[in-house]
Parts: structure tokens; sequence; C-alpha cells
């Protein structure tokens, strides 16, 4: 199996949630998806995520 991989980073609020579900509704598109894990705390119902300890992370 070959490809590319990309990491799209940016600050809370940059649209990077906007720009995959943009890109996971393109037709024919081969593009796969990472989980989005976090270790931070968060707003419950805001992030499409998996939350793990520090431990677990490491």
């Amino acid at each position: 199996m070959s490809g590319k991989l990309i990491w799209l980073v940016g600050p809370s609020g940059s649209g990077k949630d906007s720009l995959l579900a943009a890109l996971r509704q393109r037709e024919h598109s081969q593009l796969l998806v990472a989980h989005r894990y976090i270790t931070r705390p968060f707003n419950a119902g805001s992030e499409n995520h998996i939350a793990l300890s520090k431990q677990e992370f490491f």
C-alpha cells in the first residue's frame, strides 16, 4: 500500500474539521482520516475524539 501522509494542524477554530468534512464528501475520495486522540480537558460534545490520559497516550 502506498500513499501520502498529510498532517492537518492549526489552532482551535481555524476550520480543520470543516475542511475534513468537505474532503470526506468528495466523490471517489480515497481519503482515510485517523481518529483524534486528546489528553487535554475538552468541552463535552464539542469534538469528535478519543480521550486518553497522558499515561495511556505515551
